[in-house]
C-alpha cells in the first residue's frame, strides 16, 4: 500500500500539487475501498447507444478495464474506461475525470491492480 502512495503523490507533486497535499490525496486514494464516479465524454459520437446497450446484459457479462491513454493530446493523464461484453466485443465508454485520472494513471503504468466495475 505504501508504494501506491508514494507513486501516486510523486505523480501528483509533478503535476504541480504540494506535497503535502499530494500525500493527502494519494492516502485517500489509496485507503477507499471504492470509489464510484461517473465516467466523462459519454455524450461524445454514439457513446450513449453503447450504454443503453450495456444496460441489457447482466453486469456479470460485462468487464471493465481502465487504460491510461497516454498519447492523449488533451490530457496525459488520461484514462479510458473500456467496456467488454463476453462473447460480443469491446469499447470506449468515456474517461476518468482529470482529477481522478492523475491519481490513478501512475498506477496503471506501474502495473498495478485497479478493479473496476459497471452500474447503470
Amino acid at each position: 500500500m505504501k508504494s501506491k502512495v508514494m507513486t501516486i503523490a510523486n505523480h501528483l507533486v509533478k503535476q504541480g500539487m504540494s506535497r503535502s497535499a499530494a500525500m493527502v490525496q494519494a492516502w485517500i486514494t489509496v485507503k477507499l475501498r471504492r470509489i464510484d464516479t461517473k465516467t466523462a465524454g459519454v455524450t461524445h459520437g454514439n457513446r450513449q447507444n453503447l450504454l443503453a446497450r450495456l444496460s441489457r446484459y447482466s453486469p456479470e457479462d460485462i468487464t471493465i478495464k481502465l487504460q491510461h491513454e497516454q498519447d492523449n493530446a488533451a490530457d496525459k493523464n488520461a484514462v479510458q474506461v473500456i467496456a467488454t461484453v463476453r462473447r460480443k466485443g469491446s469499447a470506449v465508454m468515456g474517461y476518468l475525470n482529470r482529477q481522478l485520472a492523475a491519481a490513478i494513471a501512475p498506477l496503471l503504468d506501474k502495473g498495478k491492480a485497479v478493479a473496476s466495475s459497471f452500474r447503470a
